[in-house]
């Protein structure tokens, strides 16, 4: 492949600018879905990143892992495990191996390698996808390397960056990840799909052990919970005002419902108390630390930030949310691995062969047979019969009526909906089993901590 020339004219750098602000990486997504076939879903942090077609451009340009750099490399061949030798089940030889793994946000050598045949092989993904360092021709039939051409490298950058604006790429992410309960689901849907990749019928990479997305939401519920609970949406916390305070008392709510309103859909939590008042529910605080407290909370306008030394302890604070270590962080953290490990348990057991009674769709009220299977494969094989009954009925004589199709149907949704129940108990329980033990031993910690202060000495 030429590269580009030295001096390109003014309508040729319009050309690159005008191609790179019309594309964007979602067709490259859907064409990659139709290319794996109906069981391929991306993971949730890749369908949130393809709505910045800035993102996307980036990330072609980041590596992949840490081991993916020469420096990265480096560090982990000097720390302990990095010797070949060592066997797979070595614990230095696995977190050496988890360090070099560790993901920088670039897309792998296989993505783009499939970003290239597909462009190569479908005009109109190469027509509106970006390819760093690859323009169309003057002509437009096909692409050509800018190489170190400054001038249409930079009119292809600028064309992303005018498309992400136009768009509100960049913007639509920060919105969607703008609180921390957000952030806590979108950790738990991404846990969630990565452990049940190996589980799902016939080993496609992406498909979901639970395609129902209520029930998916459903499962982040332990996780925002905690994470709602932590940053003060459920209640008041000492030392606080109520969200919509009295001017009689702040620590009253106006009244109910707007209180919950306030909470609930607008994620707002009271306000720090005056320290006269606050002390009277938080003694051990002294006016020194409240002060240096206030100082770190609005002094610095940073988004995301951290103290050592926050009135809840260690704690974030993110988009003017504090959110404590012990308290917050950890059992958010917990909830997404206690749901990994559920999709673990359920898959295991989801693989393992039962007896079904299986009835034939064609013959109504026909005594059942009694099959082995996996239940989901068994799914699969219902759903196969479901279509190939459809494809059979568009024959009339093959004498396959709407009945039969419905009955056909019903036996497949109702293993697969079983299916399902299955996965979401277990995601549910693991989840709920590891927030909440960590999220009480991180309220023992605190009110250890808080006891081990005693009450603040009193500052004339």
């Amino acid at each position: 492949m030429a590269e580009y020339p030295r001096d390109p004219s003014p309508e040729e750098l319009r050309n690159i600018f005008t191609r790179s602000f019309q594309s964007g990486p979602k067709l490259w997504s859907n064409a990659q879905r139709l290319k794996m076939g109906d069981q391929y879903e991306h993971t949730p942090v890749h369908d949130m990143l393809t709505s910045s077609a800035g993102v996307d451009y980036a990330r072609q340009y980041l590596p992949e892992k840490v081991e993916s750099t020469a420096w990265g490399k480096w560090v982990a061949d000097q720390l302990p495990g990095a010797d070949p030798r060592l066997g797979p089940d070595s614990r230095r030889r696995a977190a050496n191996e988890f360090i070099r793994g560790i993901r920088l946000g670039g897309y792998s050598p296989e993505e783009l390698k499939q970003l290239d045949e597909l462009r190569a092989t479908d005009p109109e993904v190469q027509r509106y996808t970006v390819r760093r360092g690859e323009v169309p021709t003057p002509d437009g039939t096909g692409v050509i390397k800018t190489g170190d051409n400054f001038r249409a490298a930079a009119a292809q950058a600028a064309g992303v960056t005018a498309s992400d604006f136009a768009t509100d790429g960049l913007r639509n992410i920060w919105w969607f990840l703008n609180a921390p309960q957000a952030v806590s689901s979108i950790a738990m849907l991404h846990g969630m799909h990565t452990a049940g990749r190996p589980y799902v019928a016939g080993g496609k990479v992406g498909g979901h052990l639970m395609p129902n997305r209520r029930y998916r939401m459903a499962a982040t519920v332990p996780a925002w919970i905690g994470m709602s609970t932590a940053v003060g949406n459920f209640g008041r916390q000492p030392g606080y005002k109520a969200a919509v305070p009295s001017e009689a008392d702040p620590r009253t709510a106006v009244d109910p419902l707007s209180e919950m309103a306030n909470r609930y859909f607008l994620g707002r939590a009271g306000r720090l108390l005056p320290y006269d008042e606050f002390v009277k529910e938080r003694p051990d605080v002294s006016k020194g630390e409240y002060n240096a407290y206030k100082a770190y909370l609005f002094g610095n306008p940073s988004p995301i930030k951290a103290t050592m030394e926050g009135i809840h302890g260690p704690e974030v604070t993110f988009m003017g949310k504090s959110i404590p270590v012990a308290t917050g962080i950890l059992p958010a953290i917990a909830a997404v691995v206690g749901g990994r490990r559920g999709i673990v348990k359920a898959g295991e057991r989801l693989n393992k062969s039962v007896r079904y009674q299986k009835s034939d769709p064609l013959r109504a009220g026909a005594k059942p047979r009694t099959v082995v299977a996996e239940p989901i494969k068994y799914a699969e094989d219902l759903k196969k019969d479901w279509t190939d009954l459809k494809v059979k009925a568009k024959d009339p004589s093959s004498g396959v009526g709407d009945d039969a199709i419905k009955r056909a149907y019903n036996a497949y949704r109702d293993v697969q909906d079983e299916n399902e129940r299955q996965v979401f108990k277990q995601v549910l329980l693991g989840s709920s089993k590891y927030m909440g033990g960590t999220a009480l031993g991180g309220m023992a910690l605190e009110s250890m901590r808080r006891a081990a202060k005693g009450e603040a000495p009193v500052e004339v």
